[in-house]
């Protein structure tokens, strides 16, 4: 588990809360300080107090981690892009995972949003 993430991840959540990091860290039952060495990546964050943000947050613990693996791919993308790295393989790879996730009515959904970004 990349701490620098999940650290991200958690103040991007109170951030779009509204929280200020003192109160969020007392609504939690950590320290301030802590809360800020969570969020730099400094420090790992225990599953209690992961079980605490985020019922704070009314997500599930499998939806925190699935965003934390979705930031991680795109960064790693967003990576081998910067390096020069051919990355159109690499993205048609993951797309071609997420849409053959989706169900019918979904993958209808998304032909929907994509048909105007089709080159014709």
């Amino acid at each position: 588990m990349n701490l620098l993430q999940v650290g991200r991840l958690i103040r991007k959540l109170r951030k779009d809360h509204s929280y200020t990091m003192v109160d969020f860290a007392r609504i939690v039952n950590i320290s301030q300080p802590s809360l800020s060495r969570i969020e730099s990546g400094n420090q790992e964050v225990t599953f209690t107090q992961l079980e605490k943000i985020c019922d704070e947050f009314g997500i599930s613990l499998s939806d925190f981690f699935q965003r934390v693996e979705e930031k991680s791919v795109l960064l790693a993308i967003e990576e081998d892009e910067k390096k020069g790295i051919d990355i159109e393989e690499e993205l048609d790879d993951e797309l071609n995972k997420m849409i053959s996730a989706l169900s019918t009515e979904q993958k209808k959904g998304l032909y929907t949003l994509l048909l105007p970004y089709m080159k014709e």
